[in-house]
């Protein structure tokens, strides 16, 4: 998305020539070569040239040369004034970045300190600043505290697609225009418009310098994220040798990335007992004391006395490794926490769950102190903005962010109670959950939830599901803001957590998930809830406040769905509004065609002892229908009649059913969830050993009534024989 701000940039220099003005080309232009700083631009000047890491082009970071080109780009588009422009531009870390970029840069200063000196002379110029944003944002009208850089992205197409503008014979007109306005708009007088016209020219000279180098380096990254992708997705898809091919293809042309470093080892590990695809294996074996004893020293990596005994127990892909995750740690110390996950994941492959252990450990210590850099690290995927136009691209990025912010394959707290779990320890599997969610909360990132959740479903299960047991009897109810009785605001949503249970939730924070138009059918914005309730009471609805939408240029109405996680200090569940939990059983009715239901589950639920032919019998026993104000067999007499129109008895009908149908999540109607004449319970709520149901419905004396469960374990059906306390439960049979 930032390249278009940088091709637009591109296009001002035709801007700065107006075809209708050619007394422009006869401009003094601006020294860019020979430029002396003064006040404000010094720190920036300094920033650009005073720099030792890289005395030749070849040594540069490709990765940190493109995350600073858009960085520069976007602060000149979103920068207030020129003062924040120029200290953002002094604080950059310019480590790793190509020379010819640095200089090509160095020759805007110049431009700047010109303009900035035009508006210090003259009051018409006073919001020069705002024609710099305009520049970058390509062209468009800049409007103070506006954020251009959203506008431009809201306003045009797919990056790509700024090439053909820039070689089209109409490229002169569509830019010249954005400038023209400016001027227009500013009625400037004629003794500024020679000053403008220098401006127009020595911007046409910059440009004419650096938009070449921005189309280097932005097809080389464009090169090398073919690569990086291809290697992300066949690792999660079950072909490490080939993502191995793909991450040694990078390492080949930068052996520093750190990225490919990271995936090459997870492909080696992927691969389980495979041999090393690099045949450096015995040079590699020969360095390994000596690199042990840096790291060592470094205090990077924990327990490397155990690790020349560990390695020995290793094949010739695990030992490459090893030796990779150890070379990443030394190169990045202050982004070592997923290189500690490998660590953790080889030595659980080798055996050594103790250390793997201990590897995790640190790793969950590390997210939170990295988060910042890592985070950072991520820029580059978040800039790439066609990859959120595919399912398949926001797959991609959710990988990356995996690794980057640790959470689902990369969590260290969920790899830990994974081997809990292989080892049935359910209560430590159930703790180690906890705190990565814990975790997760503390570094501010949210987006994850939904992959961290599906991660628990799929892998965690029997220790999850002790954090999900009841939570079919917490609602969520999310409305739009009302102010002044009748209007909307169409950002904020009220939210309310309504606890059926008997039980308080205590310490409960609440995030929603967001699905909106133009959004894939998995794909959700996650926004946290500001307010957190200390309790909740049983059988009661806490009122959360209002939370605003956070996803750019969507409003209340363009939600489709929302569903919610709440966090507890005992619980960890989708909460969700009653007419998506209807939905839901209409979508598992059936014949069950799409249900699947994995081994794990019914292990767990078997030690339970919740089986279908046990629930069965169970519920043949243990249902009730209590009795109405009104005796059912009795027919109503005209007074009767008539008094009830006054005050109407309660003869509506009410079930009890055994507790220990919540343990699989089951939802309730009267008559088939996909028929027209359906009913859904008015009340549903728990109490001692029973689930209570209350139906808006006044059934006739020995009328058969169906109720229906549904689940994702399992469906039921009840036939009742209605007869008041005397009912009758004739069968239960599966659907």
């Amino acid at each position: 998305m930032v390249r278009k701000y940088i091709y637009y940039a591109c296009l001002i220099m035709v801007v700065f020539i107006p075809a209708s003005c050619s007394d422009s080309h006869d401009a003094a232009v601006l020294d860019l070569e020979h430029y002396e700083p003064v006040d404000k631009f010094v720190p920036a000047y300094e920033a650009l040239t005073n720099r030792t890491d890289i005395a030749t082009n070849k040594d540069y970071d490709i990765e940190q040369t493109v995350k600073v080109i858009n960085a520069l780009e976007l602060a000149q588009a979103n920068s207030e004034n020129f003062n924040d422009f120029l200290m953002q531009m002094a604080r950059l870390d310019y480590t790793g970045v190509a020379p010819d970029v640095m200089e090509a840069k160095q020759k805007l200063l110049p431009i700047l300190q010109y303009m900035y000196k035009l508006q210090a002379m003259d009051e018409q110029l006073s919001d020069m600043w705002m024609l710099v944003r305009s520049a970058a944002a390509g062209g468009k009208t800049a409007i103070k505290d506006k954020n251009i850089a959203q506008v431009a992205f809201a306003a045009t197409g797919d990056p790509i697609a700024i090439f053909s503008i820039v070689s089209s014979e109409d490229a002169d007109h569509a830019t010249s225009s954005a400038f023209d306005q400016y001027e227009k708009d500013k009625k400037l007088k004629d003794e500024i418009r020679s000053d403008i016209e220098r401006l127009r020219t020595s911007y046409m000279q910059y440009l004419t310098d650096y938009a070449p180098i921005y189309h280097k380096y932005m097809k080389e990254y464009d090169l090398m994220c073919v690569e990086k992708d291809r290697a992300y997705m066949d690792i999660y898809s079950g072909q490490p040798t080939s993502a191995l091919a793909h991450s040694q293809k990078i390492l080949d042309k930068y052996p520093g990335n750190g990225e490919a470093m990271l995936l090459k080892s997870f492909s080696l590990i992927m691969g389980g007992n495979g041999s090393s695809a690099t045949g450096a294996i015995n040079g590699i074996r020969q360095s390994v004391q000596a690199k042990d004893s840096i790291i060592t020293s470094r205090g990077e990596v924990m327990l490397q006395d155990t690790m020349t005994v560990h390695r020995q127990t290793m094949n010739d892909a695990q030992w490459e490794a090893d030796v990779i995750i150890d070379d990443y740690m030394l190169r990045y110390p202050d982004s070592t926490a997923p290189a500690m996950v490998l660590k953790g994941m080889l030595c659980q492959q080798t055996g050594n769950v103790n250390q793997a252990m201990l590897y995790f450990d640190q790793a969950a210590i590390e997210y939170p102190r990295q988060a910042a850099r890592l985070t950072d690290m991520l820029e580059s995927y978040r800039l790439r903005n066609y990859l959120g136009k595919t399912s398949e691209g926001q797959y991609l990025t959710r990988l990356y962010r995996s690794q980057m912010e640790g959470y689902g394959l990369f969590s260290p707290n969920l790899l830990k109670a994974k081997c809990h779990a292989d080892k049935r320890d359910l209560s430590q599997c159930k703790e180690e959950i906890f705190k990565h969610f814990f975790r997760r909360g503390n570094q501010g990132v949210y987006d994850g939830l939904l992959s961290d959740m599906q991660f628990c479903e799929e892998h965690l299960y029997a220790g999850f599901k002790q954090l999900l047991i009841e939570s079919s009897f917490i609602d969520v109810e999310v409305e739009p803001e009302t102010k002044w009785l009748f209007w909307e605001d169409d950002e904020l949503l009220n939210v309310k957590i309504k606890n059926r249970s008997d039980l308080d939730l205590e310490n409960v924070r609440v995030f929603l998930c967001i699905h909106y138009t133009d959004m894939y059918k998995d794909e959700y914005d996650v926004v946290r809830v500001p307010k957190t309730m200390s309790i909740i009471g049983k059988h009661s609805t806490a009122d959360f406040d209002t939370v605003r939408l956070s996803c750019a240029g969507k409003k209340t109405g363009d939600i489709t769905r929302i569903r919610a996680i709440a966090i507890t200090d005992d619980k960890i569940c989708w909460v969700d509004e009653t007419g998506y939990k209807k939905k839901h059983a209409i979508s598992i009715s059936g014949n069950g065609v799409d249900r699947r239901i994995e081994k794990d589950k019914e292990e767990y639920l078997k030690n339970y002892s919740i089986e279908p032919r046990k629930l069965k019998q169970t519920m043949l026993g243990g249902i009730t229908v209590l009795q109405p104000e009104d005796d059912p067999k009795e027919e109503k007499g005209f007074w009767a009649t008539i008094g009830s129109w006054f005050c109407r008895p309660d003869n509506d009908l009410k079930i009890e059913l055994p507790r220990v149908l919540t343990m699989i999540d089951p939802v309730f109607s009267l008559r088939s969830a996909d028929n027209d004449d359906v009913l859904m319970p008015t009340s549903n709520y728990l109490s001692g050993t029973s689930i209570h149901l209350v139906f808006d419905y006044v059934p006739k004396y020995n009328e058969q009534l169906p109720l229906y469960i549904y689940s994702d374990f399992v469906d039921f059906r009840i036939n009742i024989i209605y007869r008041g306390k005397d009912s009758v439960i004739s069968s239960v049979e599966e659907v």
